[in-house]
């Protein structure tokens, strides 16, 4: 037999055997028929994309994301097809909704000609591309050059303009948007920008890059405190856990992220067919582990150093999980210019703790947020409301606890112990919050080191992450899911920005907890009761 079919990545080619069964069962006929269809369908994928292509398996899932969320950043390894499934989302917007506004931004002209451009105009229906120009309708299109002045319109008046990060941001300034495209590496100040140009016409941002840069503010933006939904297997890694928080010999596929709509996805090189995976393979071959993460996956490491690596999900719990029996505690670090931060702890008869609430919580704002610096900015909750008094603290702690018994509360050591002006008596923190009609007992917590009250964090998320969570194999110590602010610290703090990091304060009050040792009280053990001094 003479016809050899075209190789094709989806449609497989039947080998001869396959054909010579074929021949046989449905007859000569029939078989030339089905072959010919195959070629036919893989020469109207070269011809006309658009309407041709094969929407890969996962680009049906980042569509989802999009649709859930106004944001969707997706990070890829190396010919991933993130480029190409950014591409067709442009051209299906402005083609399916009337007067579209849609904005392609690339790094330089020159790449955003090469990179960006071309695919736009590959994924152009043929119809368009031989559009006579008129007073509304303008697609002209060079190889060499790109569209005509950056721009083109469709007959139904949508009109998509490609901008560039070498021009000035004020290019951006103004306008309304139904889609923006934001490819490689975009600056987040841009980003930041670019946000409020979608909200008049609840418009999406799409953002794709690799990291080949490594951990760059626009990632840290999107990846800090994200909640990871969904993991892949990573082959080119083997065994063994390659990020915070991933199953052993898993990549990060999908996640949320953190106070606001906006989800991430990772197109992993090995998802598109199209890729000749196995030479990428061979490239990565003995590379080390950090370069193939981002080749092969997307993934760029946070080199800025998360001090809680042994921190997962599976130290979150459901607020209902939390046992209703145990000795509780109660911590806070106080503050004069912004809101104090407080924790409340419970231990349970057999020893785990749980970390059940916090103040301020998400209903009063968040406390920190993304942002380029390595501990974040500071959010409303800090700043909301601040000019409370210590009786007004004082309130406010027992409205929440409402009957619950406390065993016993501490403080910053320095905070509590350091004397107030003599307008107020020159009497220390911890001796007002004594006073008063409804005296609060507190101690001061012990000065050790910040290492030192780290690695008992540390110790407390601990257990085998490699072997299944049993009776035996299990963190001791939780936070509730209700405790979000605590939860955002502890997957984001640095230590970097020193005593003015912005997720600082959280970590602080867990500090003080562990560092005190809480045990559990049971009716026969010997109890410290408040009052008095010390």
């Amino acid at each position: 037999m003479s016809f050899t079919p075209t190789p094709h990545p989806v449609l497989v080619a039947p080998s001869l055997d396959d054909i010579r069964r074929m021949t046989e069962k449905y007859g000569s006929e029939k078989v030339a028929q089905l072959l010919t269809l195959r070629e036919d369908k893989i020469l109207a994928e070269k011809l006309d994309p658009y309407r041709h292509g094969f929407d890969l398996p996962h680009w049906g899932e980042a569509d989802s994301l999009l649709k859930d969320n106004a944001e969707l950043l997706v990070l890829g390894g190396n010919r991933a097809s993130k480029t190409e499934w950014a591409a067709k989302r442009i051209v299906q917007t402005l083609i399916n909704i009337p007067e579209a506004r849609v904005w392609c931004l690339h790094t330089t002209n020159k790449s955003s000609i090469e990179m960006q451009q071309n695919v736009i105009y590959k994924y152009l229906p043929s119809e368009f591309k031989e559009l006579r120009k008129n007073k509304v309708t303008n697609v002209q299109y060079t190889q060499k050059n790109g569209f005509s002045d950056g721009t083109f319109i469709l007959p139904n008046k949508s009109q998509c303009f490609f901008m560039n990060y070498a021009q000035k941001r004020e290019v951006i300034e103004g306008g309304e948007v139904d889609l923006i495209w934001c490819d490689e590496l975009v600056p987040l100040d841009w980003v930041e920008t670019l946000r409020y140009r979608i909200v008049t016409r609840l418009g999406k941002l799409m953002v794709t890059f690799t990291p080949v840069h490594g951990y760059s503010p626009v990632v840290k933006e999107y990846v800090s405190g994200c909640k990871f939904t969904e993991f892949k297997d990573a082959e080119l890694l083997g065994s063994g856990v390659h990020v915070a928080g991933a199953p052993a010999g898993k990549m990060p596929y999908k996640a949320r992220c953190h106070g606001r709509s906006a989800a991430i996805m990772w197109f992993h090189s090995q998802l598109n067919p199209y890729n000749p995976f196995e030479q990428l393979k061979k490239i990565l071959a003995g590379k080390k582990p950090y370069e193939t993460r981002i080749r092969a996956y997307g993934w760029a490491d946070n080199v800025s150093g998360n001090q809680f690596p042994r921190f997962t999900d599976a130290n979150i719990i459901p607020s209902k999980d939390v046992p209703k029996e145990g000795t509780n505690y109660m911590v806070c670090d106080p503050a004069g210019a912004r809101n104090w931060f407080m924790l409340w702890l419970r231990v349970t008869e057999t020893g785990e703790m749980y970390v059940y609430r916090e103040w301020p919580d998400l209903s009063e704002g968040e406390w920190a947020m993304p942002d380029s610096s390595a501990d974040g900015r500071v959010g409303s909750a800090q700043r909301n409301n601040c000019a409370r008094s210590i009786d007004d603290y004082k309130s406010l702690i027992r409205e929440m606890e409402g009957d619950e018994e406390i065993c016993e509360r501490f403080i910053d050591p320095r905070a509590g112990g350091s004397k107030a002006s003599m307008d107020e008596g020159g009497i220390s923190l911890i001796e007002m919050l004594d006073g008063g009609d409804a005296p609060m007992h507190f101690r001061p917590a012990a000065g050790i080191r910040i290492e030192q009250g780290v690695a008992m964090i540390n110790d407390g998320f601990a257990y085998d992450h490699n072997q299944p969570l049993t009776a035996i194999n299990h963190p001791k110590l939780y936070v509730s899911e209700d405790c979000q602010n605590l939860i955002y610290c502890l997957r984001e703090w640095t230590g970097k920005d020193g005593d003015k990091g912005a997720t600082k304060d959280p970590i602080d009050c867990l500090r003080y907890l562990m560092v005190m040792d809480p045990e559990y009280q049971g009716n026969n053990s010997m109890r410290s009761w408040g009052g008095g001094s010390y």
